[in-house]
């Protein structure tokens, strides 16, 4: 008996035994979670002001008027044929839904990931002010309107859509560059199979949205084009 008692006493002196012995404190186990929310509407606040930033040096670069990138996207936009054939306007939206989720996918298996999805939601946004700004410098109060009325609802939703997407591959991208600071040795494994899963969603969330916008702007078109 007094046996017993020792051994036991040993093996609670061990790692293992702390480990199954050791109470979590507080603010660790169940403060996980939380802080993983915090992080993530962090991480998405930051990108959509970076996004935001480029939106208004666009509008800005667009204003001026010496873009032919942006005259040649207000042709388009104003347009009408461009807005005459569903499964037309489907298939040009969502092209770009699908090459920006694959842009945003590879990001996340980078240790630069973070940058480089930065860099791209405000190229996005810089595109989109620029084109804004460009329809409103060539037709006007009525394109602007014209043009948010065709294009608002694709463009905010597959936005929101890369967003969401964006977080997941930052945390991936945030755990290879962990790991390149411990001498390539990954402390944290990367949530690579959340982040493809999220991709696969993503995806049939694109759809859904462009499909929508491609029918809403060909109603839209044939009544304001």
């Amino acid at each position: 008996m007094r046996a017993t008692k020792t051994a036991a006493a040993g093996v609670l002196h061990l790692p293992v035994g702390r480990m199954l012995g050791a109470r979590p404190a507080a603010g660790t186990a169940c403060g996980d979670t939380p802080r993983v929310h915090s992080t993530a509407w962090q991480t998405g606040a930051a990108f959509g002001a970076l996004f935001f930033l480029g939106y208004l040096f666009g509008i800005l670069k667009g204003r001026l008027g010496d873009s032919d990138f942006g005259a040649a996207l207000a042709a388009y936009y104003m347009d009408g044929d461009h807005f005459s054939v569903v499964g037309t306007l489907f298939f040009d939206l969502y092209s770009g839904a699908f090459l920006q989720a694959v842009l945003v996918l590879v990001c996340g298996f980078s240790a630069m990931g973070t940058a480089l999805l930065g860099g791209y939601f405000c190229l996005r946004g810089a595109v989109m002010g620029l084109c804004a700004a460009s329809v409103f410098v060539q037709g006007g109060t009525r394109a602007l309107v014209v043009h948010w009325m065709l294009t608002c609802l694709p463009d905010l939703g597959v936005f929101l859509v890369m967003l969401w997407l964006a977080c997941q591959a930052n945390a991936c991208a945030l755990a290879l560059l962990r790991g390149m600071s411990y001498g390539g040795h990954l402390r944290q494994a990367p949530p690579l199979r959340a982040m493809l899963v999220r991709f696969l969603v993503s995806l049939l969330l694109a759809a859904g949205i462009c499909l929508l916008g491609a029918a809403s702007g060909v109603v839209f078109a044939g009544v304001l084009l």
